[in-house]
């Protein structure tokens, strides 16, 4: 949906000459500034009046600015210069051109980063519409001074072809810019460190303690082991175990289950996000990963046995509930019971 605003600035408007940093205050200069958003793309008109009294005050590479308007996420203005050097012919004195420019206001807030911006920049006649001017679209990079602007040498006319096309009226000139943010298109690539640890799991590079689960030898590595789980930490870097012991047993763990807890260790998922676990192996893991102090996989599997509550399992995952700590599970066999008693 579009929006629009409006702003009038009647006393005192900045003029400043190009490349000099003082601030100069001419006579007063009315302008006003109308902004129309489109999604990423915005319409800035920027009307400024007695332009016939401007022609005669500034001087050549003096400039009028907008107000600032919004686009992309930054702030931006529109910078009228009424005389810009042209060049000499046969001894005649230089010709002047009027041109413009688009200067983005915040640029030192997100330096060093460039913000790339298509944008065009036109007179608008009475009725509206561009003038025959009317500039080609421009794509830039804008950052810090003096990358801050880019724009047109050759925009406005001289005061008799103004008229001519109807683009002076009661002594105003409008300026209409329409600028487009562009987006990165570069996107920073996905996390990768998930894989890659699955992929040391898989191989068993660089494995060097060997988890034996009912027979079932698991390569692990125990810097891993120990970052995820307190359990872990204690039997292979505490007081639980020699710290050099190359094999570790498991006991009161399913082979399957274990594979299943020791690649959420690695990777922080499961295969098919769980969807392929039956309620039994879901039970199984949940019991697994509190031995193993893994309480985001124990919540994970809390949830997915919500699905699984009916009148046959009720009273035994009420119990595992307790037994486990698992309260949003506790409430589901409630709520469930109660459910059942109304009914």
């Amino acid at each position: 949906m579009a929006t629009r605003t409006t702003k009038t600035n009647s006393l005192n408007h900045r003029v400043t000459a190009a490349g000099d940093a003082r601030r100069q205050h001419q006579q007063p200069t009315k302008t006003s500034s109308r902004c129309v958003a489109e999604g990423e793309t915005v319409t800035h008109d920027f009307e400024v009046a007695r332009y016939s009294q401007l022609i005669k005050t500034l001087g050549v590479g003096q400039y009028v600015t907008s107000g600032t308007f919004s686009a992309g996420g930054h702030d931006w203005a529109i910078r009228l210069y009424p005389k810009q050097h042209g060049a000499g012919v046969d001894h005649r004195p230089p010709l002047f051109h009027a041109g413009a420019c688009l200067q983005l206001c915040d640029a030192a807030a997100v330096a060093p980063e460039l913000v790339t911006a298509r944008f065009t920049l036109c007179l608008v006649r009475n009725d509206g519409r561009a003038s025959p001017m009317a500039t080609e679209a421009m794509t830039a990079a804008f950052g810090a001074p003096p990358r801050d602007r880019h724009g047109f040498h050759k925009l406005l006319p001289d005061a008799g072809k103004l008229r001519a096309w109807r683009c002076l009226h009661n002594d105003a000139v409008t300026v209409r810019c329409v600028v487009t943010v562009v987006r990165a298109t570069h996107p920073v690539p996905p996390p990768e460190l998930a894989g890659d640890l699955g992929r040391l799991l898989a191989t068993g590079m660089g494995a060097d303690v060997t988890l034996d689960v009912g027979g079932r030898a698991f390569p692990a590595h125990r810097v891993v082991l120990a970052a995820r789980s307190p359990v872990f930490r204690a039997e292979l870097f505490g007081g639980m175990m020699e710290k050099d012991a190359r094999r570790i047993k498991i006991a009161g763990v399913r082979p399957e289950v274990f594979g299943l807890l020791l690649r959420f260790v690695y990777t922080e998922s499961l295969p098919g996000d769980g969807e392929g676990c039956d309620a039994a192996t879901m039970r199984r893991l949940l019991v697994a990963a509190d031995l193993y102090g893994l309480d985001r996989l124990k919540r994970i599997c809390e949830g997915k046995l919500h699905a699984s509550i009916d009148e046959r399992t009720v009273a035994s995952m009420l119990a595992l509930a307790e037994r486990h700590n698992c309260p949003r599970l506790r409430d589901a066999c409630l709520a469930f019971t109660s459910s059942s008693l109304a009914s």
